[in-house]
């Protein structure tokens, strides 16, 4: 690089760092801390101190060398050719996999003002492909011109993320805060131990200085100093823009949120306000994405320039821009965001994000622990030496412990990556034969230490990971927080919906309510806050896990959806039912209830009758394929009258349009029930299928499934409960009463 002509100076140096680190950390963070509370916040004390020691140590590595390779030219000094390679694979490989992770995060804020972006798979993995590839072609200005790129973009961040820092505290409400300081319930050292990996993701590209290092105008002079300076600012920011945010968006808002800033400004000026903070925001993930992405590519020159990659990524233009070798990271990563198109390779794509954290970390553990070589190779005075050592073993253990709170499948990830890399070394390894190497025998027992950690990391329990850790106190976070929320799914009459006066209301919303009264009693607390909650079907798995809700007021129990959360015993016998007019043929009522006829009759008849009938049924729903499936299967002819809801079929059966609807038979039981015409419709008593409907909740917390299950089987056999299921479904029949007294556990 000492032949470029445009390089860049100690400013634009520090932009890159701080718009690397803010724009792909910052801009989500708050989101990501809200699903864990407020308590992930103390993190910071953790995660700031780990950090500034990182990046203390990266300038004084910086002062002692400033050859091409940053961190790998670091390991080199400690660890030989072997260690170089090691670290340059490790932070080659985490970069391109979270490049594609920011180019999503990018098209995400984009959306709010190109909804066709997200509208489809195909559409977003064409949108993720077009950031990377717009990014690319940028970069090929040089490191001057993305240097001058990162120096604006960067601003998206710093204007409306400054401003919430100092100004958003006179819009901060401290029952809000308090509400949001710990909804899953988690011990102080849960709660910041699930978080360190969340702050350090923040943190993630505080190496950048050091990985352009080839592209400063001083290197020695202006690599530490962006390192120390942009580290600072950035926590100083985290800290107090996270904190207030919290106290001005509710934490299940927040989590929800895929524009935690917009939304917050939305709720402190107006929706226009937080619009423009948003496209500030995608303009940050841009500059963000593109400082990665030039990072990348000079991270694969420099290795390049020393015979550790294919030699085309270390030519570059007349600009110092390594063009081929963009190029080709740029189909590299293509490949990458194509995973996105199915549903099952984008779990996996996401289990690649949290490994690009390990595999950004390593190196740092790498390239440290070969300052102690550096520093004594350099003659570094004894108290200078003894306070960088401190220093760096600070950096040292805060990067084990982040790797162990990572979780054991990144971490397992982590050990197969470097084990690759080792594979891929050893065909490389023959270049260097002749060379002069120092340290052989310390860079095996480097390599051997760096296994174990990973493998040390892996097997050590329990798990810190909150997402894999032991179950939610949910009751706990109840009686901390003074306040539960209640999940329902809008417009699933009778069980939840909005009455004519806004208030929730249904028959398992009245369930939810005696629940949340004997867990105040429960908890004893003087009052409970009852937080109402609105979730769509796609979106009701997500809330119960990332404990945005409590309980889930109602939803269909099944083997499958018992993958996800838990169920209470069962509120309700949902299947399949079928409406009449009450003056329908004898014979018609006889076939569908299953009753024995009254008469003698020959076998054929009921296929015969049913023929001649006319059935109507929600176009579209599952009633309606189970209604064709057992149509053909039994081969009756009856015409089918589709319908686009419950009281067109209701009406058509009154009108004598069709003989008979189909539908779920709670819904026909409330549709005919409150209908003007009550009298002259019949819901027959007899289910065709069975799906019960019972309270969901998070796995594995079996206190709280507990007390719920206990409160509903103490309301079922009580004598207040007939009249709160006929307000809603109308006198329970033999069937139903023998229902509840089975589900209803003994004492």
């Amino acid at each position: 690089m000492s032949n470029q002509p445009k390089k860049m100076n100690v400013i634009q140096l520090t932009f890159i760092v701080t718009v690397n680190m803010m724009g792909s950390g910052i801009i989500m963070l708050p989101t990501n801390m809200a699903k864990v509370g407020a308590i992930s916040l103390l993190s910071w004390l953790v995660t700031a101190i780990g950090s500034l020691a990182i990046a203390y140590g990266f300038a004084e590595a910086g002062l002692l060398n400033q050859r091409a390779g940053g961190m790998a030219a670091y390991a080199e000094d400690g660890y030989g050719r072997d260690g170089y390679f090691q670290v340059f694979f490790l932070y080659f490989l985490s970069i391109a996999i979270a490049n594609v992770a920011v180019a999503s995060s990018a098209l995400g804020y984009l959306a709010a003002f190109f909804p066709v972006l997200t509208s489809s798979p195909i559409a977003t993995c064409v949108g993720v492909i077009g950031l990377l590839w717009l990014t690319t072609l940028a970069n090929f200005g040089g490191p001057k011109i993305t240097g001058r790129i990162g120096s604006v973009t960067v601003w998206g961040v710093i204007l409306p993320v400054g401003f919430i820092s100092i100004a958003g505290w006179f819009w901060f409400h401290g029952a809000t805060f308090a509400a949001a300081w710990n909804p899953r319930g988690l011990s102080l050292g849960e709660g910041m131990g699930s978080s360190i990996s969340l702050t350090l993701w923040a943190f993630l590209g505080m190496e950048s200085a050091v990985q352009n290092s080839s592209a400063v105008e001083n290197p020695k002079r202006d690599v530490p100093l962006a390192c120390m300076f942009g580290t600072l600012g950035a926590a100083v920011i985290y800290i107090l823009s996270t904190a207030v945010i919290q106290g001005i968006v509710p934490g299940a808002d927040l989590a929800a949120s895929t524009g935690p800033f917009g939304l917050a400004f939305a709720r402190m000026f107006n929706p226009t306000v937080g619009s423009i903070v948003m496209a500030l925001a995608a303009m940050a993930c841009v500059g963000s994405l593109l400082g990665w992405q030039f990072t990348l590519a000079q991270t694969a020159k420099d290795a390049a320039d020393t015979r550790m990659f294919p030699g085309i990524f270390s030519k570059a233009n007349a600009m110092g821009a390594p063009i081929a070798g963009m190029i080709i990271m740029g189909i590299m990563q293509s490949l990458m965001a194509l995973s996105t198109i199915s549903p099952n390779l984008s779990e996996q794509f996401a289990a690649l994000v949290n490994l690009a954290v390990v595999t950004n970390v390593l190196p740092y553990i790498i390239s440290l622990s070969a300052l102690f070589a550096m520093m004594r190779n350099a003659g570094t005075p004894p108290a200078k030496y003894r306070l960088n050592a401190i220093v760096t073993v600070i950096a040292l253990s805060y990067s084990v412990y982040a790797i162990y709170a990572s979780g054991k499948d990144a971490v397992l990830g982590g050990m197969l990556v470097m084990a690759i890399g080792y594979v891929i070394y050893g065909f490389m390894a023959s270049r260097f034969t002749l060379a002069k190497l120092t340290g052989r025998a310390a860079a095996s027992a480097a390599a051997a230490l760096a296994v174990a950690i990973v493998v040390l990391a892996g097997l050590i329990s329990p798990r810190a990971h909150a997402d894999e850790g032991a179950p939610a106190r949910t009751l706990a976070r109840i009686k901390q927080a003074g306040q539960i929320n209640l999940g329902y799914l809008s417009e699933a009459q009778p069980f939840a919906y909005k009455d004519k006066t806004g208030q929730i209301t249904g028959y398992t919303v009245g369930l939810c309510q005696k629940i949340s009264n004997e867990i105040k009693s429960e908890l004893k607390l003087g009052r409970l806050t009852v937080k109402w909650v609105a979730v769509t079907p796609d979106d009701r798995l997500r809330a119960i896990q990332e404990r945005r809700i409590d309980l889930l007021c109602g939803d269909s129990d099944t083997l499958a959806a018992r993958q996800d959360m838990s169920f209470s015993i069962p509120v309700y016998p949902g299947g399949i039912g079928a409406l009449l007019r009450s003056d329908a043929s004898p014979g018609l009522k006889e076939v569908l209830s299953g009753a024995g006829p009254s008469h003698p009759t020959w076998r054929a008849a009921p296929a015969q009758l049913l023929s001649r009938q006319t059935i109507s049924v929600v176009e579209g729903s599952p009633t309606q394929r189970w209604l064709g499936s057992k149509l053909g299967q039994f081969q009756i002819t009856a015409s089918v009258v589709p319908v686009p809801d419950v009281q067109s079929g209701v009406h058509k059966v009154l009108e004598r349009q069709t003989n008979v609807f189909f539908g779920e038979r709670s819904l026909l039981l409330a549709v005919a029930s409150n209908s003007p015409a009550a009298g002259e419709l019949a819901v027959l008593e007899r289910r065709f299928t069975y799906l019960p409907v019972a309270i969901g909740m998070a796995r594995g917390d079996d206190d709280l499934r507990l007390l719920v299950d206990r409160t509903l089987s103490r309301l079922f056999v009580s004598p207040e409960f007939p009249a709160m299921y006929a307000r809603w479904f109308g006198e329970p029949d033999a069937g139903t009463q023998a229902f509840f007294r089975v589900s209803a556990l003994p004492e």
